[in-house]
């Protein structure tokens, strides 16, 4: 699921981000080798802080359903709530490091 998409999208960016640096680095260019170390550093962080969010929605999802399954009103509700307040704090991880990122870039090297 998300999870899973997520993971390998940051994994995806944090393996590009070294490359760049790496070659940065190899051409001599060490300010823009610096800005793509920063860049694997904020792939990194976010994967970081996203994962125990993920974990939390996964749970929950799988919280709902079986009290769906059990018919139990009541507990699907508690954990469609949890959901919704991971989810929010999902976006909001998104959003801090998306922040970042652009301040990265307007930055330069």
């Amino acid at each position: 699921g998300i999870r899973n998409f997520l993971t390998l999208f940051l994994s995806i960016e944090v393996s590009k981000a070294m490359l760049d640096s790496q070659q940065a680095a190899d051409e001599g260019r060490e300010a823009e080798a610096a800005f793509h170390n920063r860049r694997v550093k904020l792939f990194t962080d976010q994967l970081v802080e996203a994962n125990p969010i993920l974990t939390e929605i996964s749970d929950c999802m799988t919280g709902e359903g079986k009290a769906l399954d059990a018919g139990d009103t009541d507990a699907a509700k508690e954990w469609a709530c949890r959901k919704e307040s991971a989810n929010l704090a999902l976006a909001a991880c998104s959003n801090k490091y998306n922040e970042l990122m652009l301040k990265l870039r307007e930055a330069g090297w």
